[in-house]
């Protein structure tokens, strides 16, 4: 596997591994497992990926597919997510990133708004 390649899915296995997948000795950065029994690969150099699901079922996912929906995918195989929720996660993050980069975080509401959020984290 190339640099490249790994690069261009170092999301997906880095939430994964968040998740609660491992690598496999060996292959730690091109195969994670889930406890049950999911798996999920990349394939080849070109980034396609697949998710095997524990109940056999094989799904190949082409370098094209956006990491929310890779992700949603090995989730929802596995049993910890519903994919629908985790693609709306996303979504909202992006919209989060598009305020930011708009200047949301210089309005002077901003203060007030990381001051509610530490609050609540406490």
């Amino acid at each position: 596997m190339t640099e490249e390649t790994w690069n261009s899915r170092q999301e997906i296995a880095e939430a994964l591994e968040a998740a609660g997948w491992k690598g496999d000795p060996g292959d730690e950065l091109g195969v994670l497992r889930h406890p049950t029994g999911a798996v999920w690969a990349v394939l080849n150099d070109s980034g396609d990926c697949g998710v095997d699901c524990p109940n056999g079922a094989v799904i190949e996912l082409p370098s094209a597919t956006s990491d929310a929906v890779v992700i949603a995918t090995a989730l929802a195989a596995s049993g910890q997510s519903d994919p629908a929720h985790v693609i709306k996660l996303e979504e909202r993050a992006a919209w989060l990133g598009f305020l930011e980069a708009a200047g949301v975080d210089n309005w002077s509401g901003v203060d007030v708004a990381r001051d509610l959020r530490d609050e609540a984290a406490r």
